[in-house]
């Protein structure tokens, strides 16, 4: 992968780059690391001496990709002594993986997401049921690679409530799996809660890629039949395979006029910062950041299992609704709306909460486990 600085390359960053002040030595293996390398473990196909502008320009050509991808994977196979656990991210070839394995390499993998059989199982129920297009990326050689990399490993790290259930659900003679979770950065400046302006409606917080995956659809129902005097923001680019007036106009029908889709937010700390409550009624994902990055903020969150990740605790941090179920999310909405002791509550857990996740501490966390691992 290229580690442009956002997301999967970001958080493998943010957990690996800890490690060597937690007494672990790490190397990360990558086509091209545009970014500034604070930690000093990158190693990457195209090198870091190299200025930044032509780093940035040369990782953007395609023509270039493949040959950075070749000579990412031969110096990371090189670099493999036996009994050396080889930490592999979504996108690692299968090639590099079993070439690792025969070095004597312990693979390890990262899963983001739910096992795809699972994801696909989920989602292409829900895109039926509602009469739209099938998620085109769950194709047989999907469900090939997936299986054969699962085959591969000796330890996957499971992050988020569910991610372990896929795996287990799905593969027969499963691996070793570690059930953990990602995390949030502290921010650097809390606002009050309980200071909004009695004139500023209250304003509700969606943040990730808009379609059926993330439950958006059933978001934009439940705020409809809601008929709240607040404001729902959405932050993210709409999925592009409904990305089409047509498609998008049936799933989403007629927007109410109080709801604001923002697009992809460069600066999405001040928009967790405007936000009175975050609703992620998500259909299927692995551990998601923005919730734990939205209890970072000291916000109340309205979820389903999957779209809270492990911060999410019913009645604590959390007013938890079953996935596609427009009747409960809307009662969620609405006794958010009514209830500003309960929102105080819920956010002021959510922060507490928060502490445990930050990012230093998921890095210890999972240091511990290779540690473990490592010594068995």
């Amino acid at each position: 992968m290229t580690f442009w600085g956002a997301g999967p390359p970001e958080t493998c960053y943010r957990i690996c780059s800890h490690w060597p002040s937690q007494g672990l030595a790490v190397q990360v293996h990558a086509a091209a690391c545009p970014k500034v390398d604070s930690a000093g473990i990158m190693v990457p196909a195209l090198p870091m001496a190299l200025p930044d502008p032509i780093k940035r320009r040369l990782a953007s050509l395609k023509r270039l990709a493949p040959f950075l991808k070749r000579r990412s994977m031969a110096q990371a196979v090189a670099a493999v002594r036996p009994g050396d656990l080889c930490y592999c991210w979504p996108g690692a070839p299968l090639e590099a993986i079993e070439a690792a394995r025969k070095r004597g390499g312990r693979i390890v993998l990262e899963f983001i997401n739910t096992h795809v059989a699972y994801a696909k199982r989920l989602l292409d129920a829900e895109c039926d049921r509602i009469g739209a297009p099938r998620y085109p990326q769950f194709t047989d050689a999907t469900l090939h690679h997936e299986a054969a990399r699962v085959a591969l490993a000796d330890l996957i790290f499971a992050p988020g409530p569910l991610v372990e259930t896929s795996i287990r659900e799905t593969t027969a003679d499963a691996p070793l799996v570690a059930r953990t979770s990602y995390g949030s950065y502290a921010p650097s400046d809390m606002p009050s809660r309980s200071a909004r302006a009695a004139d500023r409606p209250l304003r509700y917080l969606f943040v990730g890629s808009v379609g059926i995956r993330k439950g958006a659809h059933v978001l934009i129902e439940a705020w409809r039949q809601a008929a709240l005097p607040g404001e729902l923001w959405i932050a993210g680019a709409i999925e592009k395979h409904i990305d089409k007036t047509e498609c998008r106009d049936r799933l989403f029908g007629q927007i109410p006029q109080n709801v604001r889709f923002l697009g992809h937010v460069s600066d999405i700390n001040a928009v967790y910062r405007e936000a009175d409550v975050f609703v992620f009624p998500s259909l299927e994902e692995g551990d998601p950041q923005v919730a734990y990055e939205a209890a970072a903020h000291g916000l109340p969150l309205v979820v389903t299992q999957m779209g809270g990740g492990l911060i999410a605790q019913e009645e604590v941090t959390a007013l938890m609704v079953p996935p596609a179920d427009v009747e409960a999310l809307t009662d969620a909405l609405r006794r958010l709306h009514d209830d500003a002791q309960l929102r105080i509550d819920l956010g002021e857990r959510a922060l507490a909460g928060a502490a445990f996740y930050t990012w230093d501490k998921v890095a210890d966390r999972r240091r511990e486990t290779l540690l473990a691992f490592a010594a068995s």
